[in-house]
């Protein structure tokens, strides 16, 4: 006999981003020679606060009838895997009611869920420029400096109190950059550049106390409830960043070619550490954000487009763009050091690419995209068996304009033509699939006005 258990959920985010700037430069124009100078100020302020509201109902009624029972066993499971719903099962919503110890979880749940976050960012930054007929040198350097409140809940004895605890935390960073270009005759640029860089956590990753969710899908596939906290003492993602690009210009500017070369050592990389475990009688999923030890990103960047293609008396637009990529991590389970072979959301492959063929008789054109992305880690887990991802994916996408009227186009465009669907993918290499999301195609329509 199988029981299904109801839970409702509510969730409201707010969120009010401002935003102030100041700037000022002498002589740093294109054309400009000599010393020249650029400097300025701004302040960007973040406020969001989060509330769920959860309500977790007796157990429904018997639903065996409509359970199809399939031989594909997820991993770490010991039974196969149920399917319900399959006969269009309604639920009697009026025969529902709340038991004392789900309304006292359904309470703990939605409290500590709950959470606000402030942030205020400050910079100032100065350049200096000096140009030879050329080459341009640019040296600089901005302050990020940084000042957050968070508010999370708190509980004891797993009862959720009513008030929140406040956190605030400060850093300061300088970050500094150099720059060289160099214009080569046949309309060729070497570009090197250096620079320091800071990655800030999102808000839930430090305020978030703690949100569980049972009874629901999760993203792994596996567990029944997952866990999901934040970090309070969670560090800013830092980079010492190498780049050197070769840019070379064609077709009277319509036309470029460009191979690029990058280098990143990261110092506090976030990563989610992922704990899977049984606990009575459930399968479990933790997730906490959590700072690297070290990291090291390099790749090389091809990329190539030109605006006037002319083939047959008709005229294309042709761009695309290739990017291979290698990384490494020293991150902790919270017992031992190990090394991943790949960063969070790094795949080993993308490739983009965009054609588009101008149609002069309609005022519009009919444009293809397709994009690859090679599969990429979403989590560490404690070990390297419970790491998760997402599995590789293709899709093609179709857009088709044209005007109507002087300032008026319509807009067809159809999403996932190639019917793509996402794995979540689990494993030491990422080798096993535990869950699939089937997404379907998008058609859409866009009434485009242009007034200029």
């Amino acid at each position: 006999m199988i029981h299904t258990p109801i839970n409702a959920r509510k969730m409201e985010s707010q969120s009010r981003p401002q935003y102030q700037r100041v700037f000022r430069t002498l002589h740093v124009r294109p054309n400009s020679r000599g010393f020249g100078v650029a400097a300025g100020f701004e302040w960007r302020g973040f406020n969001i606060k989060f509330d769920e509201k959860d309500k977790i109902w007796n157990n429904g009624f018997d639903v065996t009838s409509d359970a199809m029972y399939s031989n594909y066993y997820p991993w770490k499971w010991s039974i196969p895997f149920v399917f319900m719903n399959v006969n269009g099962l309604k639920y009697d919503w009026s025969s529902l009611s709340q038991s004392k110890s789900n309304a006292a979880t359904s309470l703990y749940n939605s409290r500590m869920s709950d959470y606000r976050y402030r942030e205020d960012v400050t910079d100032g930054y100065v350049s200096l420029h000096y140009a030879l007929p050329h080459t341009v040198f640019i040296a600089g350097v901005r302050v990020d400096n940084v000042d957050y409140t968070s508010w999370s809940p708190t509980s004891s004895n797993n009862i959720a109190s009513e008030g929140f605890t406040r956190r605030n935390g400060n850093y300061i960073n300088p970050l500094p950059s150099f720059d060289i270009v160099h214009h080569f005759p046949w309309n060729v640029n070497v570009h090197a550049s250096y620079s320091r860089s800071i990655g800030r956590p999102t808000p839930s990753n430090i305020a978030q106390a703690e949100k569980i969710s049972c009874g629901t899908d999760d993203d792994s596939g596996v567990a029944s409830c997952s866990i999901s906290s934040g970090n309070p003492n969670l560090k800013p993602r830092k980079a010492h960043n190498f780049d050197v690009a070769v840019d070379k210009y064609f077709d009277h500017g319509n036309g470029m070619v460009s191979a690029t070369f990058f280098n990143k050592i990261i110092k506090d990389d976030i990563y989610n550490l992922t704990n899977i475990y049984m606990q009575d009688g459930e399968i479990f999923q933790s997730s906490t954000p959590m700072n690297a030890s070290g990291s090291i990103l390099r790749g090389v960047e091809f990329s190539a487009l030109d605006r006037s293609i002319h083939l047959l008396g008709q005229v294309f637009d042709l761009s695309m763009n290739a990017t291979w990529m290698q990384g490494h991590m020293h991150y902790s389970n919270g017992t031992t050091m190990l090394r991943s072979d790949h960063l969070i959301y790094q795949p080993d492959v993308l490739v983009n690419g965009a054609v588009t063929w101008h149609i002069p008789a309609i005022k519009g054109a009919l444009r293809a995209t397709a994009n690859y992305n090679g599969k990429f880690l979403t989590g560490l887990g404690s070990t390297r068996d419970e790491n998760t991802g997402q599995g590789s994916v293709f899709m093609l996408n179709m857009a088709l304009w044209h005007q109507v009227y002087k300032n008026v186009s319509f807009k067809y465009e159809v999403q996932n033509l190639s019917n793509t669907h996402f794995n979540n993918v689990i494993g030491s290499k990422l080798q096993y699939t535990n869950n699939t999301n089937y997404l379907g195609r998008g058609v859409y329509f866009h009434v485009i006005l242009d007034y200029k």
